[in-house]
């Protein structure tokens, strides 16, 4: 366990690609299936924040399906504090809900969404922590071509393809772009207990 606390917490490490199996193509047609649940995400950053383009969001757990963004955008103080659960779209993603529930090796979650950007969205350079640490993970259920993202000071991008687990470390700058004409890019983002 030592070692494991050592990669997430003090390696430095941009981004680690997990060897992990999954139903990527079965998740992905469940995103797809439910895309008129989606809300645009973060929408407020537009005023005095990063700015985005195209993107979207939708909680299989969390506070509400539609309740995207941080806790402390509902008036919660902590995550221990903030009521998680399965959301009301879970009937229409079994695969997904299932892979979480009983086989993904984490048993406690606090926000798990789809998220999607759209072709020709993007998501300007931002970080969304002060902690260095590998948190959290995103899955990326496609990836067209087109579709970048960027850590500031590391070569190259984020090597995500379709199926690929990625614990990232967000206190680095990122950004984000679908430069792909036909396809939006889905991922499922989750940080655990």
């Amino acid at each position: 366990m030592s070692n494991f606390n050592w990669i997430i917490n003090e390696s430095g490490l941009p981004w680690l690609d997990l060897d992990i199996n999954l139903p990527h193509e079965k998740m992905l047609q469940e995103a797809i299936n439910l895309k008129d649940r989606f809300v645009a995400h973060r929408d407020q950053d537009g005023i005095g924040g990063y700015k985005h383009k195209g993107w979207q969001s939708l909680c299989i757990h969390g506070i509400d399906a539609v309740k995207t963004n941080h806790y402390d955008q509902y008036g919660y103080k902590s995550n221990e504090e903030t009521p998680y659960k399965w959301t009301d779209i879970i009937d229409r993603c079994p695969v997904a809900y299932n892979f979480f529930k009983d086989i993904f090796p984490y048993k406690s979650y606090f926000r798990l969404r789809y998220m999607l950007l759209e072709p020709g969205g993007y998501i300007t350079p931002h970080n969304d922590s002060i902690e260095s640490r590998l948190s959290p993970i995103n899955i990326a259920l496609n990836h067209p071509m087109g579709c970048k993202m960027k850590m500031k000071d590391h070569k190259g991008y984020v090597p995500f393809k379709p199926g690929s687990v990625m614990m990232l470390d967000v206190s680095n700058i990122h950004a984000y772009v679908n430069d792909n004409n036909g396809f939006d890019m889905l991922i499922i983002d989750f940080h655990a207990l």
